[in-house]
């Protein structure tokens, strides 16, 4: 039952993904810092402005980023705390990997996947089509 409640907040958390990045002055969020909140503004916070070339060291050369970023990893596994596009994301892979953990059959594996797969859904639908959208 645990793994129903973890999988609908997914669904919650990708409505919000969805409507920040494509109905954002549709949403309730468009009164929001829109340096954290609209995507086409937040992805900014991973860099440091001005641009300027990568010259950091602390990849050790596994990985060159094309920029200086905003702080150490804002643009790998730091990237959550940049903006709400990713934190949206961060939790909501949380929630799945949660959901995961918490499984316990109640139906059988392939009525149990359905029943998740319609929770994900609808709570994904109600969110994104009324509880996010603008009054």
């Amino acid at each position: 039952m645990l793994t129903l409640l973890f999988i609908t907040i997914a669904g919650i958390l990708n409505a919000v993904m969805d409507k920040i990045a494509f109905n954002f002055s549709s949403s309730i969020f468009k009164n929001l810092n829109p340096k954290f909140w609209n995507v086409k503004e937040s992805w900014k916070n991973q860099w440091k402005w001005p641009l300027e070339p990568y010259s950091s060291w602390y990849y050790f050369g596994l990985y060159t980023p094309r920029y200086k970023e905003h702080f150490p990893y804002s643009n790998t596994f730091l990237v959550w705390a940049t903006d709400a596009w990713h934190l949206a994301k961060a939790l909501m892979l949380g929630f799945i990997m949660l959901s995961i953990v918490a499984y316990k059959p109640m139906f059988g594996w392939l009525v149990d996947a359905f029943i998740f797969y319609c929770a994900f859904t609808v709570a994904f639908t109600y969110f994104y089509s009324y509880i996010l959208k603008a009054k």
